[in-house]
């Protein structure tokens, strides 16, 4: 999958204990290397203000939307999917300035999303990011963690939204959850670069409601790019 992101990626399955799990687990502390610079200090706090500014809260979403459990991952790790296609993930490359997750779920449908924002050092590591994540997309169909299953992982046409250096949007259904109950969710994961910037916007739920739900991830996708161009922060190194 992508991430989120996936996506990023988390499988929230349509919310409840039995809905997918939660969120990938953070990345391990000690990862970043002692002794930063004062001035990557300070690039690093203005990214994370992008970041916490940008990433949607369960108003902006919409009526009936509340935090979901883990709420915020911060830093959230990348995706993996292994050669076995396993789905994990991994710490932030380097390069990486601020990466925050936040998660909701609509009380009626079972619904869950989560947003999420990347801000790289540079436009370079940036793309990188969104070639691997591309690679994971392809690498298979068939993707696992544990005993949740995913079938017909593939990319997808990517919304139609102005703005974006590169989009990308996958799709796939989730058919057996991490308590192993058998499911029929889909989701929909959309991702846009805008520079250094990597929005993403992941969306999963019941099969019947696939129109709702890429419709979510398209509207919340529009949503964090209107406010990332209101970040004067996220212009610097463009």
């Amino acid at each position: 999958m992508l991430v989120l992101t996936v996506v990023l990626v988390m499988s929230l399955g349509g919310g409840g204990d039995e809905g997918g799990g939660g969120a990938v687990s953070p990345a391990p502390t000690g990862t970043r290397p002692t002794g930063t610079p004062t001035d990557t200090k300070a690039a690093e706090a203005e990214a994370r203000a992008v970041a916490t500014r940008v990433a949607l809260t369960p108003p902006d979403w919409g009526p009936g939307f509340a935090r979901h459990t883990p709420y915020e991952v911060d830093p959230a790790p990348e995706s993996l999917v292994r050669e076995n296609c396993e789905f994990a993930s991994r710490p932030s490359r380097i390069g990486t300035l601020a990466s925050l997750l936040r998660n909701v779920t609509e009380t009626a449908t079972g619904i869950a999303g989560t947003s999420e924002v990347k801000v790289f050092a540079d436009d370079a590591t940036a793309q990188r990011y969104l070639a691997d994540a591309r690679d994971n997309i392809h690498r298979c169909p068939e993707q696992f963690r544990g005993k949740e299953r995913w079938n017909d992982v593939r990319e997808a046409s990517p919304p139609e939204l102005p703005g974006f250096d590169e989009l990308v949007a996958e799709e796939g259904r989730q058919v057996v959850t991490a308590k192993g109950a058998k499911v029929n969710d889909v989701y929909v994961i959309a991702t846009g670069r805008d520079g250094r910037n990597v929005l993403s916007s992941y969306v999963v739920g019941k099969a019947d409601l696939d129109a709702q739900i890429r419709k979510y991830a398209t509207d919340t996708l529009r949503k964090m790019h209107q406010r990332l161009g209101q970040q004067p922060e996220a212009a610097a190194g463009r």
